[in-house]
C-alpha cells in the first residue's frame, strides 16, 4: 500500500535566533562552546540583550530534515509543539510555506509558557554554540502525535534533543510502535554527546528493539558506546543490528552495513557556519535511499548538502541550491 507521506519527523519546534560572536563572548558570558546548553526563559532574555540578531528561521534539528525533504519534492509531516504566540506562528507559517504538515499550533495560549527558541552563536572558525529555551516543546506528550500521520509515513525520523522529559519518551515509544506496526521504518539521530549521556541507556534501548537507521558524528558515538576514542565505539557498534551513519568531519562519513564499514570520503569547503550540517546530512542521506540509491551514493548526497549548508549563515539552503545538488 502507498503511504501519503515519506518521512514524518518529531523535534523540538524551535525558533533558531543566529548570530556572530567571537571566542570571547562565549567566556566572559560562561558559555560552553560546541554544545547545546539548556537555559531558562531569564538566561534567553540576558543573551538577547547582549547580541544582534543575524537571521531567524524556524528551527529544530528534526524540522530542518524534513523541510530539506520536503524542498526535494518529497512528501512529509511533523510533530512538534509550538504555542499560539507571535514565535509560534511564525514556524507554523515557515513548515507549511515549504509544504510540510505541521497541525501543532495551539488552540489557546498554553500555561504562559512561549514556543522555544535557540540562540545560535556562530565563532569566526564556524563553530556553533547552541542555547536553547525549550519553553512549550519541552512538554511535547503522546497527545501531540496524528497517529494517521504515523501510521501513513515510510519512514519517522526522531530527534535525540526531544527525549527529554517523561511525557516526551512515552510520546517516542508510541510514535515508534505506531510506525513499526504498520511496516514503516525507524531512524535515530543522536543529536549531542551531552544528550547521549543523558539519555544512553534508554537510547541503547530503542536501538535494541527496532531502530533500523541511526545518524551521528563521532563524539556521539563515543559517548554511545562509552569508548574513548573512536575505533574502538566503531568497533563496538557492529553489535548493533540497525544500520549506523557517522559523520567524522573532514575524514567522511563511516557507515555500518551488517558487520562491516564503508568510508565515503567527503570535499574539503571553507566553514562559515557549522549550523544545520547534521540536519541536511540526515536529508541528503533520507532523500537517497527512498530514492532506491545505496548507503554510499546516498552519504554521497548527504555530504553535499552538508558541504553547502556549512558555507552559509544558518541551517537552511534555498530550494533550487537544494535540487541542484541532485
Amino acid at each position: 500500500m502507498t503511504k501519503s507521506y515519506k518521512v514524518v519527523g518529531i523535534g523540538n519546534a524551535i525558533i533558531d535566533i543566529l548570530t556572530y560572536v567571537d571566542d570571547e563572548f562565549l567566556k566572559k558570558n560562561n558559555i560552553k562552546k560546541g554544545v547545546m546548553n539548556l537555559i531558562s526563559s531569564d538566561r534567553s532574555k540576558e543573551l538577547l540583550k547582549k547580541i544582534k540578531v543575524s537571521k531567524k528561521v524556524a528551527g529544530g534539528s528534526a524540522a530542518n530534515t524534513i523541510v530539506g525533504l520536503s524542498q526535494l519534492g518529497l512528501d512529509t509531516s511533523y510533530i512538534g509543539k509550538v504555542n499560539n504566540d507571535h514565535l509560534g506562528k511564525f514556524f507554523t507559517d515557515e513548515l507549511n510555506n515549504n509544504h510540510v504538515t505541521f497541525n501543532n499550533l495551539c488552540n489557546t495560549i498554553f500555561n504562559n509558557l512561549a514556543t522555544g527558541h535557540c540562540i545560535v552563536l556562530v565563532t569566526p572558525d564556524g563553530e556553533r554554540t547552541m542555547n536553547t529555551y525549550l519553553g512549550i516543546t519541552e512538554f511535547l506528550s503522546k497527545d501531540d502525535l496524528d497517529i494517521d500521520i504515523l501510521n501513513n509515513s515510510e519512514w519517522l525520523y526522531l530527534e535525540g534533543y526531544r527525549y527529554d522529559g517523561v511525557d516526551s519518551q512515552l510520546a517516542f515509544e508510541l510514535a515508534i510502535n505506531e510506525t513499526k506496526t504498520n511496516g514503516g521504518k525507524i531512524a535515530l539521530s543522536l543529536s549531542d554527546p551531552f544528550c547521549v549521556e543523558r539519555h544512553r541507556k534508554k537510547f541503547l534501548d530503542i536501538i535494541e528493539n527496532g531502530i533500523d537507521l541511526i545518524f551521528c558524528n563521532e563524539k556521539e558515538l563515543m559517548s554511545l558506546t562509552e569508548e574513548l576514542n573512536l575505533n574502538s565505539a566503531l568497533k563496538k557498534c557492529t553489535e548493533y543490528s540497525c544500520e549506523v551513519v557517522c559523520t567524522v568531519a573532514e575524514k567522511g562519513v563511516m557507515i555500518k552495513k551488517e558487520d562491516s564499514w564503508i568510508n565515503v570520503p567527503t570535499d574539503r569547503v571553507k566553514i562559515v557556519d557549522t549550523t544545520g550540517a547534521g540536519d541536511l546530512f540526515a536529508t541528503g542521506y533520507l532523500y537517497g535511499i527512498l530514492n532506491g540509491h545505496d548507503a554510499e551514493r546516498s552519504a554521497f548526497f548527504a555530504n553535499q548538502c552538508a558541504g553547502q549548508v556549512i558555507q552559509i549563515l544558518g541551517c537552511r539552503l534555498d530550494s533550487q541550491k537544494l535540487s541542484d545538488l541532485f
